[in-house]
């Protein structure tokens, strides 16, 4: 990546937008969920799910969490070892 040089505050904050026909513009975004996935790699489960009862979806998303926490803490030992 390259180094840029700015006077002021405000031209480096110009710097950072991106306009609709930029032609870097999904290069970038390209890079921005690559990079945030690395960071947090979420897992989310996809569809849409029914439930009988408001405490069986809550069941299923503390399962979630759960299996969630026990991954990322498995996965930071093992960058540690």
């Amino acid at each position: 990546m390259p180094v840029q040089r700015f006077r002021d505050f405000d031209a480096a904050r110009r710097a950072l937008w991106a306009t609709r026909d930029d032609p870097n513009l999904a290069a970038r975004i390209r890079r921005l969920w690559a990079i945030s996935s690395r960071l947090v790699p979420l897992g989310i489960p996809r569809g849409v799910r029914k439930f009988r009862r408001i405490e069986e979806a809550n069941r299923e998303r503390e399962a979630w969490v759960e299996r969630r926490v026990k991954a990322l803490r498995r996965e930071r030992r093992n960058r540690s070892a």
